[in-house]
């Protein structure tokens, strides 16, 4: 399987299925509070689509397939754009869902660049942080945004993307966890 953006190299048939099934669940259920919150139907095209990327981006960017082809080499012809969106903060960068939600969904106008921005910063905080404080750095990123989402007030339907947004971006894409080889056995170590 040649590398891709959204499962990395050598993913499997069931960590594709996994990521999709987590797509799957932000569509439904982006879709049941849009529905709730009376949506248009091109609102809920535009979220179903957010939350399909976001959600399915959790669970992707977490798989050692991806992690091998983030944190590793550019497996791709070393493009500008390539090059961008193979570096963590670059990758975190594009990512303005936030920013076009909060437009179109009548948000106060701070509140998709304040997301945004949190998550930007969350990721350049994982990146600059030493490797084995990079997971509870990026925890403690989304703790606080998760902490404090609720008193922030956002678009009815969507209070969930700011937390989703943080684990795809801080959690999931940023912490450089250690990819294992594929065919690895998951033993910790020491152990066998």
């Amino acid at each position: 399987m040649k590398p891709g953006w959204f499962f990395g190299v050598g993913s499997t048939r069931g960590e594709r299925a996994l990521a999709h099934l987590a797509g799957a669940f932000g569509v439904a259920a982006s879709l049941g509070l849009g529905l709730d919150a009376g949506w248009s139907w091109w609102r809920l095209a535009v979220a179903a689509a957010v939350a399909y990327d976001l959600a399915g981006g959790v669970v992707a960017n977490g798989l050692d397939s991806a992690k091998r082809f983030y944190h590793g080499p550019l497996p791709l012809p070393p493009t500008r754009v390539n090059r961008f969106l193979h570096n963590e903060i670059g990758f975190a960068a594009a990512h303005v869902q936030p920013i076009i939600v909060g437009a179109l969904f009548g948000a106060a106008w701070w509140w998709g660049p304040l997301w945004y921005a949190w998550a930007l910063a969350g990721v350049v905080l994982v990146v600059r942080a030493p490797r084995r404080l990079a997971r509870p750095v990026a925890l403690l990123v989304v703790l606080t945004g998760a902490m404090l989402a609720p008193a922030i007030p956002a678009p009815d339907g969507l209070a969930w993307l700011p937390v989703v947004l943080l684990l795809k971006l801080v959690v999931a894409h940023a912490v450089p966890e250690r990819p294992h080889a594929v065919g690895e056995l998951g033993a910790p170590d020491g152990v066998g």
